[in-house]
Protein backbone atom coordinates (compact mmCIF):
# COMPACT_ATOMS: atom_id res chain seq x y z
CA UNK A 1 0.00 0.00 0.00
CA UNK A 2 1.29 3.42 -0.97
CA UNK A 3 1.40 6.10 1.72
CA UNK A 4 0.53 9.29 -0.16
CA UNK A 5 1.25 12.63 1.53
CA UNK A 6 -1.18 15.45 0.80
CA UNK A 7 -0.16 18.98 -0.11
CA UNK A 8 -3.13 21.37 -0.12
CA UNK A 9 -2.61 24.82 -1.62
CA UNK A 10 -4.67 27.89 -0.75
CA UNK A 11 -3.68 31.45 -1.72
CA UNK A 12 -0.25 30.13 -2.64
CA UNK A 13 0.43 28.55 0.75
CA UNK A 14 0.48 24.99 2.08
CA UNK A 15 -2.50 24.57 4.39
CA UNK A 16 -4.76 22.00 5.97
CA UNK A 17 -8.52 22.34 6.40
CA UNK A 18 -10.73 20.57 8.90
CA UNK A 19 -13.60 18.74 7.19
CA UNK A 20 -12.95 20.83 4.08
CA UNK A 21 -13.98 24.10 5.74
CA UNK A 22 -11.99 27.22 4.70
CA UNK A 23 -12.96 28.77 8.05
CA UNK A 24 -10.90 26.08 9.77
CA UNK A 25 -7.65 26.62 7.92
CA UNK A 26 -4.13 26.24 9.31
CA UNK A 27 -1.08 27.40 7.35
CA UNK A 28 1.93 25.10 7.55
CA UNK A 29 4.30 26.60 4.98
CA UNK A 30 4.50 29.72 2.82
CA UNK A 31 5.92 27.74 -0.12
CA UNK A 32 4.21 24.42 -0.99
CA UNK A 33 7.11 23.52 -3.30
CA UNK A 34 9.35 23.09 -0.26
CA UNK A 35 6.89 20.60 1.23
CA UNK A 36 6.61 18.67 -2.04
CA UNK A 37 10.39 18.42 -2.28
CA UNK A 38 10.66 17.30 1.34
CA UNK A 39 8.14 14.51 0.85
CA UNK A 40 9.90 13.53 -2.37
CA UNK A 41 13.26 13.39 -0.59
CA UNK A 42 11.67 11.24 2.11
CA UNK A 43 10.76 8.64 -0.50
CA UNK A 44 7.15 9.36 -1.40
CA UNK A 45 6.07 7.25 -4.35
CA UNK A 46 3.18 9.60 -5.06
CA UNK A 47 2.07 13.00 -3.73
CA UNK A 48 -1.53 14.25 -3.64
CA UNK A 49 -1.50 17.94 -4.64
CA UNK A 50 -4.74 19.91 -4.30
CA UNK A 51 -5.58 23.41 -5.54
CA UNK A 52 -8.16 24.31 -2.92
CA UNK A 53 -8.95 27.72 -4.40
CA UNK A 54 -9.78 26.10 -7.74
CA UNK A 55 -11.88 23.42 -6.03
CA UNK A 56 -13.86 26.08 -4.16
CA UNK A 57 -14.20 28.25 -7.26
CA UNK A 58 -12.51 31.28 -5.67
CA UNK A 59 -9.23 31.42 -7.60
CA UNK A 60 -6.33 29.45 -9.02
CA UNK A 61 -2.82 28.45 -7.94
CA UNK A 62 -1.59 27.51 -11.40
CA UNK A 63 1.97 28.77 -11.01
CA UNK A 64 2.44 27.01 -7.67
CA UNK A 65 1.03 23.80 -9.10
CA UNK A 66 3.34 24.09 -12.11
CA UNK A 67 6.38 24.52 -9.86
CA UNK A 68 5.36 21.54 -7.73
CA UNK A 69 5.26 19.19 -10.70
CA UNK A 70 8.65 20.09 -12.11
CA UNK A 71 10.68 17.13 -13.39
CA UNK A 72 12.84 15.46 -10.78
CA UNK A 73 10.27 15.54 -8.00
CA UNK A 74 8.12 12.55 -7.03
CA UNK A 75 5.06 11.55 -9.04
CA UNK A 76 2.27 14.06 -8.49
CA UNK A 77 -1.48 13.60 -8.78
CA UNK A 78 -3.28 16.94 -9.06
CA UNK A 79 -6.80 17.62 -7.80
CA UNK A 80 -9.03 20.64 -7.44
CA UNK A 81 -11.20 22.42 -9.97
CA UNK A 82 -10.31 20.27 -12.99
CA UNK A 83 -13.63 20.55 -14.78
CA UNK A 84 -12.83 20.47 -18.48
CA UNK A 85 -10.57 18.66 -20.94
CA UNK A 86 -8.40 21.71 -21.55
CA UNK A 87 -7.33 22.05 -17.93
CA UNK A 88 -6.82 18.31 -17.51
CA UNK A 89 -4.58 18.19 -20.57
CA UNK A 90 -2.65 21.26 -19.47
CA UNK A 91 -1.81 19.71 -16.10
CA UNK A 92 -0.83 16.37 -17.60
CA UNK A 93 1.36 18.03 -20.22
CA UNK A 94 3.14 19.97 -17.48
CA UNK A 95 4.30 16.65 -16.09
CA UNK A 96 1.67 15.58 -13.56
CA UNK A 97 1.38 11.82 -13.22
CA UNK A 98 -2.40 11.91 -12.78
CA UNK A 99 -5.39 14.24 -12.65
CA UNK A 100 -8.16 13.76 -10.13
CA UNK A 101 -11.68 14.56 -11.31
CA UNK A 102 -14.56 15.18 -8.94
CA UNK A 103 -17.39 17.62 -9.63
CA UNK A 104 -17.26 17.20 -13.40
CA UNK A 105 -17.75 13.43 -13.09
CA UNK A 106 -21.17 13.88 -11.54
CA UNK A 107 -22.24 15.99 -14.51
CA UNK A 108 -20.21 14.79 -17.47
CA UNK A 109 -18.76 11.32 -16.77
CA UNK A 110 -17.79 11.02 -20.44
CA UNK A 111 -14.86 13.38 -19.74
CA UNK A 112 -13.23 10.62 -17.71
CA UNK A 113 -13.46 8.28 -20.67
CA UNK A 114 -12.01 10.89 -23.03
CA UNK A 115 -8.96 11.49 -20.82
CA UNK A 116 -8.45 7.78 -20.16
CA UNK A 117 -8.57 6.97 -23.87
CA UNK A 118 -6.09 9.73 -24.69
CA UNK A 119 -3.59 9.42 -21.83
CA UNK A 120 -4.25 6.00 -20.31
CA UNK A 121 -6.43 4.81 -17.43
CA UNK A 122 -3.73 5.25 -14.80
CA UNK A 123 -3.47 8.97 -15.60
CA UNK A 124 -7.00 9.73 -14.40
CA UNK A 125 -8.64 9.22 -11.01
CA UNK A 126 -12.18 9.89 -9.87
CA UNK A 127 -12.84 11.43 -6.47
CA UNK A 128 -15.62 9.88 -4.42
CA UNK A 129 -16.11 12.45 -1.66
CA UNK A 130 -18.70 11.43 0.90
CA UNK A 131 -20.28 13.25 3.81
CA UNK A 132 -22.07 10.57 5.71
CA UNK A 133 -23.16 8.32 2.86
CA UNK A 134 -23.97 11.09 0.37
CA UNK A 135 -21.62 12.41 -2.33
CA UNK A 136 -20.37 16.00 -2.12
CA UNK A 137 -19.16 18.14 -5.04
CA UNK A 138 -18.11 21.76 -5.74
CA UNK A 139 -15.25 21.69 -3.24
CA UNK A 140 -17.52 19.83 -0.80
CA UNK A 141 -19.91 22.80 -0.65
CA UNK A 142 -22.79 20.96 -2.32
CA UNK A 143 -24.22 17.57 -1.46
CA UNK A 144 -26.10 15.53 -4.04
CA UNK A 145 -28.69 12.89 -3.31
CA UNK A 146 -26.51 9.98 -4.37
CA UNK A 147 -25.10 7.30 -2.09
CA UNK A 148 -21.30 7.01 -2.35
CA UNK A 149 -21.48 3.30 -3.16
CA UNK A 150 -24.01 3.90 -5.92
CA UNK A 151 -21.89 6.74 -7.32
CA UNK A 152 -18.71 4.65 -7.25
CA UNK A 153 -20.43 1.77 -9.01
CA UNK A 154 -21.86 4.06 -11.69
CA UNK A 155 -18.45 5.46 -12.65
CA UNK A 156 -16.52 2.21 -12.51
CA UNK A 157 -16.93 1.73 -16.26
CA UNK A 158 -15.72 5.21 -17.25
CA UNK A 159 -12.14 4.06 -17.72
CA UNK A 160 -10.56 5.73 -14.69
CA UNK A 161 -7.59 3.89 -13.25
CA UNK A 162 -8.39 4.50 -9.58
CA UNK A 163 -11.01 5.88 -7.19
CA UNK A 164 -10.01 8.23 -4.38
CA UNK A 165 -12.48 7.85 -1.52
CA UNK A 166 -12.49 10.71 0.99
CA UNK A 167 -14.53 10.61 4.18
CA UNK A 168 -15.28 14.30 4.69
CA UNK A 169 -16.64 13.94 8.23
CA UNK A 170 -13.24 12.91 9.55
CA UNK A 171 -10.94 14.65 7.05
CA UNK A 172 -8.35 16.75 8.86
CA UNK A 173 -9.64 15.71 12.29
CA UNK A 174 -7.05 13.03 13.22
CA UNK A 175 -10.00 11.01 14.58
CA UNK A 176 -9.21 7.87 12.62
CA UNK A 177 -10.41 6.56 9.29
CA UNK A 178 -13.68 4.67 9.05
CA UNK A 179 -12.40 1.35 7.88
CA UNK A 180 -15.87 -0.20 7.62
CA UNK A 181 -16.94 2.35 4.98
CA UNK A 182 -13.75 1.74 3.00
CA UNK A 183 -14.36 -1.98 3.20
CA UNK A 184 -17.91 -1.57 1.84
CA UNK A 185 -16.55 0.38 -1.12
CA UNK A 186 -13.98 -2.31 -1.84
CA UNK A 187 -16.75 -4.89 -1.86
CA UNK A 188 -18.74 -2.77 -4.34
CA UNK A 189 -16.15 -1.98 -7.01
CA UNK A 190 -13.27 -3.78 -8.67
CA UNK A 191 -11.31 -0.66 -9.59
CA UNK A 192 -8.36 0.15 -7.26
CA UNK A 193 -9.19 2.43 -4.33
CA UNK A 194 -7.13 5.04 -2.50
CA UNK A 195 -8.50 5.91 0.96
CA UNK A 196 -8.41 9.40 2.42
CA UNK A 197 -9.61 11.14 5.54
CA UNK A 198 -9.09 10.84 9.27
CA UNK A 199 -5.70 9.15 9.53
CA UNK A 200 -4.28 10.16 12.89
CA UNK A 201 -2.11 7.25 14.02
CA UNK A 202 0.06 4.61 12.41
CA UNK A 203 -2.56 2.07 13.47
CA UNK A 204 -5.00 3.68 11.04
CA UNK A 205 -2.61 3.01 8.18
CA UNK A 206 -2.00 -0.55 9.33
CA UNK A 207 -5.76 -1.15 9.39
CA UNK A 208 -6.11 0.17 5.84
CA UNK A 209 -3.15 -1.88 4.65
CA UNK A 210 -4.96 -5.03 5.77
CA UNK A 211 -7.69 -4.20 3.27
CA UNK A 212 -6.92 -4.23 -0.45
CA UNK A 213 -6.60 -0.46 -0.86
CA UNK A 214 -3.85 0.58 -3.24
CA UNK A 215 -2.95 3.62 -1.17
CA UNK A 216 -3.82 5.93 1.72
CA UNK A 217 -3.61 9.72 1.66
CA UNK A 218 -2.20 11.31 4.80
CA UNK A 219 -2.18 15.02 5.57
CA UNK A 220 -2.68 16.55 8.99
CA UNK A 221 -1.00 13.69 10.88
CA UNK A 222 2.24 14.37 8.98
CA UNK A 223 2.07 18.14 9.46
CA UNK A 224 1.28 17.78 13.16
CA UNK A 225 4.19 15.34 13.48
CA UNK A 226 2.13 12.44 14.78
CA UNK A 227 4.58 10.38 12.73
CA UNK A 228 6.93 10.85 9.78
CA UNK A 229 6.41 9.67 6.24
CA UNK A 230 9.22 7.18 6.69
CA UNK A 231 7.55 5.87 9.88
CA UNK A 232 4.32 5.42 7.94
CA UNK A 233 6.00 3.62 5.08
CA UNK A 234 7.74 1.24 7.47
CA UNK A 235 4.49 0.58 9.33
CA UNK A 236 2.81 -0.72 6.18
CA UNK A 237 5.89 -2.53 4.92
CA UNK A 238 6.51 -0.19 1.99
CA UNK A 239 9.95 1.23 2.90
CA UNK A 240 13.14 -0.65 2.03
Amino acid sequence: MLVIPAVDVMQGKCVRLRQGSPSQCKIYCEDPVQIVKRFSDDGAGLIHLVDLDAALGVGQNREVIRRCIEPGIAKIQVAGGIRDMEKAESILKQGAYRVVLGTIVARHPELVSDIAKTYGADRVAVAVDAKGRMVSIEGWKQQIDVDYLQFAKSIESTGAGVLIFTQIDVDGTLEGCRVAEVSKLLETVRIPVIASGGVGELSDLVALSKLRVSGAIVGTALYERRFTLKDAMRAVGYAD
